[in-house]
């Protein structure tokens, strides 16, 4: 069957966030948004992509498992913290401009996100080597892994949450080699861009992958940052065996 590849866009006015922006989400946030157990956290390598400045690997590393994050900013580390501060300073002012576009009884406040996301930081800049090998500068879609070097994927605020960026082509391939990469799930979330809105082709964009032998599901997170009702949901996807 052959299907047609729309093009992302925006509808409506609510305001986003703009440009790319290097979060630093701990431990807690990773176990909510992908559902993530002490078991799955130990079962095998995982891979973080976009790890942006997070210090998730750090902290899987203390518990006896394996992290390697990948993002493109590594590519560019001497500016790498300073670049994650002012980026933590925008989506803070951001938030206290447009607090509607959020669900606070997660989040709690932007000053508490200020202070949660600021301690990621300064646990990932004593952590953080580009070292090829915990820390590795690349971007979707193509990724310098052999296929099936991860048991679990995770990819956290890119696809789908900005969508003038990645049209649905760009959401199709990223998968596909997400899915290359890992013998497991790989979990993404969110499905909803950066004002809230789902992601329009989301079904489509199955379909697509069921034609490429990827099987998809939505399960439930453990947390939502968006008032949305469906915001509390994330895709996985494994190969079809």
């Amino acid at each position: 069957m052959t299907t047609s590849r729309p093009r992302s866009g925006h509808a409506g006015q609510r305001s986003t966030i703009g440009a790319l922006a290097v979060t630093s989400r701990p431990l807690d946030a990773y176990r909510d948004m992908f559902r993530l157990d002490d078991s799955d956290l130990t079962a095998g390598p995982i891979l973080d992509c976009p790890a942006g400045a997070s210090p998730f690997g750090a902290q899987v590393r203390a518990l006896g498992g394996e992290v390697v994050s990948v993002d493109p900013a590594y590519a560019q580390p001497d500016g790498l913290i300073t670049r994650a501060r002012a980026d933590l300073d925008r989506i803070v002012s951001w938030q206290h401009t447009n607090p509607a576009g959020f669900d606070w009884s997660y989040l709690g406040s932007p000053d508490r996100v200020r202070r949660w996301w600021g301690g990621g930081i300064e646990m990932f800049a004593a952590d953080f080597t580009l070292d090829g090998q915990r820390y590795v500068a690349a971007a979707l879609p193509v990724l310098p892994f052999p296929d099936r070097r991860f048991t679990t994927a995770v990819s956290g605020f890119l696809l789908f949450t900005y969508p003038e960026l990645f049209d649905f082509a760009d959401h199709l391939d990223a998968l596909l080699e997400l899915v290359r990469v890992t013998r497991a799930d790989v979990r993404v979330f969110p499905l909803h861009d950066t004002a809230g809105r789902p992601y329009p082709h989301l079904e489509l964009l199955r379909t697509h992958l069921h034609e490429h032998g990827v099987d998809t599901e939505l399960r439930a997170t453990g947390c939502s940052y968006s008032p949305h009702p469906e915001s509390n949901r994330m895709l996985v996807c494994r190969r079809a065996p």
